[in-house]
């Protein structure tokens, strides 16, 4: 049971980082940091692997 809760809390999580990400991209393109928001959604990604 703490192992199911703990896979959906990492899965809640980082969809809602992701969602956020999305969201923030508009603000990432307006202030030419394109760099940054590639490196939020590659820490996603590597996190959701691990």
């Amino acid at each position: 049971m703490r192992l199911l809760k703990k896979i959906a809390t990492k899965a809640m999580l980082s969809g809602t980082a992701l969602f956020m990400a999305v969201l923030l991209l508009p603000v990432f393109l307006i202030t030419d940091q394109v760099d940054e928001f590639s490196r939020l959604v590659e820490a996603i990604f590597n996190d959701q692997e691990k």
